[in-house]
C-alpha cells in the first residue's frame, strides 16, 4: 500500500526549503551554501531535503523555477488589468518592487556564478522569452495606439526594455547600488523623441 501524502504540508515544506535557498544564495552566494545550512535555515533534516532536492544545484533550479512561475502569473494579473504602455509600466514598476527586496542583488549576484550551467540557464532563457513576448505583444498595442515612440519596431523596443532592467537588476548587485526608479526609466526610452 502506498503512502498517503499530505499535499498542503508537502507544499509547505517545499516552500520552506525554496524559500531559505533564496536567502541562503543571497546572503552566501552559490557555492558558499551547503546543503547543511539550507536544512539548518528551514528547521528540516538532511534527509527531508534530498527528499524534494536531490542536490543543491537542483535547489536552485526550484527556486528559479518558483520565481518564473510568480513571473508567469504576475504578467497574467497585469494583462487581465489593462494593455499597451500601461501594461509594460506595470511590468517595470513589478521589476522595481523586486529590486527592493534586500536579498534580490545577493540572489542575482548568485546566479551569475552559475548562469551557464544548462540547468540554470534553461530556466533563465524560459523567463527571457516569456518576458520578451509579453513586451512584444504590448509594445505592438502602444505603438498602434501612439503610446510610444515610433522610430523602433517593438520587438527592438522590447529587446532595450529587457536590457534597461536587466542592468538595472545587475546593478542592484553592486554594494553601493540606489534603488533606482526602473519604471520612469522605461517610460523614458519609451517616450517619442
Amino acid at each position: 500500500m502506498g503512502r498517503i501524502v499530505d499535499e498542503r504540508r508537502h507544499t509547505e515544506r517545499r516552500d520552506a526549503i525554496l524559500s531559505e535557498a533564496y536567502r541562503q544564495f543571497a546572503t552566501s552566494g552559490y557555492d558558499r551554501t551547503s546543503t547543511a545550512s539550507i536544512c539548518r535555515g528551514a528547521g528540516i533534516s538532511s534527509g527531508t531535503f534530498f527528499h524534494y532536492f536531490p542536490t543543491k544545484l537542483d535547489a536552485l533550479v526550484g527556486v528559479l523555477t518558483a520565481g518564473l512561475q510568480q513571473t508567469r502569473q504576475a504578467l497574467s494579473r497585469i494583462e487581465s488589468d489593462g494593455s499597451g504602455l500601461a501594461a509594460v509600466l506595470a511590468y517595470a514598476g513589478g521589476v522595481q518592487t523586486e529590486m527592493a527586496d534586500p536579498h534580490f542583488g545577493g540572489f542575482v549576484h548568485a546566479v551569475a556564478g552559475v548562469e551557464l550551467l544548462p540547468e540554470v540557464a534553461a530556466v533563465l532563457d524560459d523567463e527571457s522569452t516569456l518576458i520578451r513576448a509579453f513586451l512584444v505583444r504590448h509594445l505592438a498595442d502602444a505603438s498602434a495606439r501612439a503610446e510610444i515612440r515610433t522610430d523602433a519596431s517593438p520587438e527592438h523596443l522590447a529587446r532595450w526594455t529587457q536590457w534597461l532592467l536587466d542592468g538595472a537588476a545587475q546593478h542592484a548587485t553592486t554594494p553601493d547600488s540606489q534603488p533606482g526608479d526602473a519604471v520612469e526609466a522605461v517610460r523614458a526610452l519609451l517616450t517619442p523623441p
